[in-house]
């Protein structure tokens, strides 16, 4: 009895051991999804039909609307309801979050002394359906897209309440022979004269609504989430203002993004608390020379390095 205890401390200890050491490298985390539900509409309205010549009132009908689920992992579900010709319609809607996806982003000088922002985008394995669209924030002037790429930049309108902050650039997949399927990587470009910062980035996979010859009743258009359905998270991308920053706004500045450095999995636990008490005590400098063995260790990632680099 003993000896089977021993074991299994033993067994405990290389457990925590191993869940400790695993801590002590970066892992950064896939672009975040929020969890939504498509259920059949409990409460509903009649559909018109249109007036009645005779009685000059409308006619309305029960067209009967429901959900399906079809296929989990992939996010399809059947949207059902009774058509004006009084036959069954039916369209399949595949959800845009079905994908996970994690973002890196290298960032560097180019000849003219501009920033160039690398992204990569690797959609994972786990993912049940290709990558198609990738939107990245910025807050500057003259951010250029790469246009050369496989994926065609364009822009987003701020008038959309999820893009209205800055400026964002969209990057979509146009082509039928262009695929990021699960698995595979595909890399992005930008540049600018802004040095980089924490920005936003959203991702989705390719929606699909086919299969009805009439438009869905509202009920039904109603569950679509449009835009708040993308998977969303951070990257860094070009920011006017840090170029105009004082040494005290720049440390006031890392220090209220190392919380989410961390959470993002670009810092270690280690890495945040050092880099936290060497900005406290304003010595920037120090912790520049840090990085680089920091950057080779895995206690951060190039996201931060370029963030504080930039700030020298």
């Amino acid at each position: 009895m003993l000896l089977i205890l021993l074991f299994g401390l033993q067994a405990l200890g290389v457990a925590c051991s191993s869940a400790q050491q695993a801590q002590t490298k970066v892992q950064r985390r896939p672009l975040e999804k929020q969890h939504r539900e498509y259920k059949t509409p409990g409460n509903y309205e009649q559909r018109d039909l249109g007036y009645d010549p005779k009685t000059g009132k409308m006619i309305t009908y029960d067209h009967k609307p429901r959900v399906e689920l079809l296929d989990e992992k992939a996010g399809k579900y059947a949207f059902k309801w009774i058509g004006y010709d009084g036959k069954e319609k039916t369209v399949i809607f595949q959800r845009r979050d079905v994908i996970d996806v994690v973002v890196s982003a290298a960032v560097s000088k180019t000849p003219g002394g501009r920033y160039l922002y690398n992204y990569e985008l690797h959609n994972l394995p786990t993912s049940p359906t290709y990558l198609k669209r990738f939107i990245v924030q910025n807050f500057a002037a003259d951010a250029e897209p790469d246009r050369s790429g496989a994926f065609l930049p364009g822009v987003m309108s701020n008038a959309i309440e999820q893009f209205k902050e800055g400026h964002w650039i969209s990057f979509t997949d146009v082509s039928d022979e262009v695929q990021i399927e699960p698995g595979q990587t595909v890399r992005i470009q930008l540049v600018s004269s802004a040095p980089p910062g924490l920005v936003q980035c959203q991702a989705t996979a390719e929606t699909t609504l086919e299969g009805a010859d009439e438009h869905m009743p509202s009920v039904l258009e109603n569950l679509l989430p449009g835009y708040k359905e993308f998977p969303t998270g951070y990257t860094v991308g070009p920011v006017d203002n840090l170029k105009t920053f004082s040494a005290e706004e720049k440390i006031k500045y890392l220090l209220e993004k190392l919380p989410q450095f961390r959470k993002l999995g670009w810092m270690t636990d280690e890495a945040v608390a050092r880099y936290e008490q060497q900005l406290k005590n304003n010595d920037l400098q120090s912790l520049t020379r840090q990085m680089e063995q920091d950057l080779k260790s895995e206690q951060l990632t190039g996201e931060v390095f370029a963030v504080i680099e930039a700030m020298k």
